[in-house]
């Protein structure tokens, strides 16, 4: 049996479940799960209940230029006290789960909201506290992912991200307009540490009986937009040896990209996910066709050469298909392992709450990896029934949300207790 919260804390985990629901409603879909596109309406929908967590909790809620949603909660006195800062993101896939990025997303309210009525309380803290929501983490409307995170800590401009198209050419600061979420208040500063918890997505922690993950590494990514131009033709009387099919080619690439992975079997992953295809005409040969390649490893050594190898089965395809080929960008994500002090301050935090946990890698990319050499940095992750991610069936034992939103709590407690440093904040607290 795996460990749960030593804790009382039913009246919290039946507050985290409620909230939770209250996100599946926007944009639920008749599988039970939810599609809520960035800046679609669903998203417009949930960032109203955000908004209105925060508020009713006592914080301040600001939105900056590209959409990400701050819940301030203040603790301390000071104008310039250290920030704490928890969160994930709202936006979902297409018919995705109700967790991914929303489970973080609710903990870090609920913890905001724990610590205003400890504040209320008598409690004394030395650092402030801020829930976040970012804007496309996904990059499911709108590419690259990690987008909101990525232009808080300075990787993308502020132009750069609205300027972002979607697949009918909307603009992402367009979008944002639409569902009111153009914002204009300056973000917080940077924090002095930043956690976020998600659940696993994985079956690592279902196979190791543990209720916690504590990642220390993520693996690399290398992503590459890819277009094949053929020629437009007739299916029917268009000679078959003069067609320049471009549907074709991006075929033969999709087989190879996915038969890249048995060179390395276990230590790459590869997936073409996205196919674009015009005209889409099912008596037209294809004129151009767009793919998304992802390429995933924990070994330097591996990434690199399986994404020399995917340039060249892209120009094979290309040719074998008597299309043209362009790479329209190319995005690298390096590997990189998280601080270890905050692993070290995860770990005592769960020790504290009674937790078994394990130390593991993420091969999923999360908005706490954009903030990796900005601040100490920590990712949680709880266990996924079955593994099951971007999926309608996505789900976690609500003991173990429970775990887990107890864990935070406790690791948010402690550093706004220690003006955010996590070395400090993992050493047990003095008694007497």
């Amino acid at each position: 049996m795996r460990s749960r919260p030593s804790i009382p804390e039913a009246g919290e985990a039946r507050a985290l479940a409620d909230l939770l629901d209250r996100f599946s409603a926007c944009g639920a879909t008749p599988g039970g799960g939810v599609t809520r596109l960035c800046a679609s309406p669903a998203d417009g929908a949930a960032r109203a209940v955000f908004a209105e967590m925060v508020r009713a909790a006592g914080g301040t809620l600001r939105v900056d230029a590209t959409g990400n949603q701050f819940g301030l909660f203040s603790l301390t006195d000071q104008e310039d006290a250290p920030l704490v800062m928890m969160g994930s993101h709202l936006d979902s896939q297409s018919r995705a789960g109700r967790l991914d990025g929303t489970y973080g997303v609710a903990a870090a309210l609920r913890v905001g909201a724990g610590l205003m009525a400890a504040r209320r309380a008598g409690g004394r803290f030395n650092a402030d506290f801020c829930a976040v929501n970012w804007t496309n983490e996904e990059g499911a409307r709108f590419r690259p992912s990690l987008l909101g995170s990525g232009t808080y800590v300075g990787r993308h401009t502020v132009a750069e991200a609205l300027a972002c198209r979607d697949d009918d050419g909307i603009r992402l600061g367009a979008a944002l307009a639409a569902i009111g979420q153009a914002g204009g208040d300056a973000p917080p500063p940077q924090p002095a540490c930043y956690l976020e918890i998600h659940v696993e997505q994985g079956t690592a922690l279902e196979e190791a009986g543990r209720t916690i993950g504590i990642v220390t590494r993520n693996w690399g990514a290398t992503k590459i937009e890819a277009a094949f131009t053929g020629v437009q033709a007739h299916t029917g009387p268009g000679r078959m040896e003069r067609r320049r099919d471009a549907l074709l080619a991006a075929a033969y690439a999709i087989a190879d990209i996915r038969a890249l992975a048995d060179a390395w079997p276990g230590l790459l992953y590869t997936a073409v996910g996205r196919v674009e295809v015009a005209p889409n005409s099912a008596n037209v040969v294809a004129a151009h066709v767009a793919i998304s390649v992802e390429l995933r490893s924990a070994d330097d050594a591996i990434l690199a050469e399986a994404g020399r190898r995917a340039d060249r089965l892209l120009a094979g395809a290309a040719d074998r298909a008597g299309t043209g080929l362009t790479i329209t960008s190319r995005g690298e994500r390096p590997i990189r392992a998280m601080p270890e002090a905050v692993c070290d301050l995860i770990a005592a935090c769960a020790a504290a709450q009674g937790l078994e946990s394990l130390r593991m890698d993420t091969v999923a990319g999360h908005d706490a990896l954009s903030f990796l050499g900005i601040c100490p940095t920590g990712l949680v992750f709880v266990p996924s029934i079955d593994g099951i991610a971007h999926n309608e069936a996505e789900a976690t034992d609500p003991a173990d949300l429970a775990a887990g939103l107890a864990l935070m709590r406790e690791a948010a407690r402690r550093l706004c207790r220690r003006g955010g440093d996590p070395v400090r904040a993992a050493q047990p607290e003095p008694t007497g």
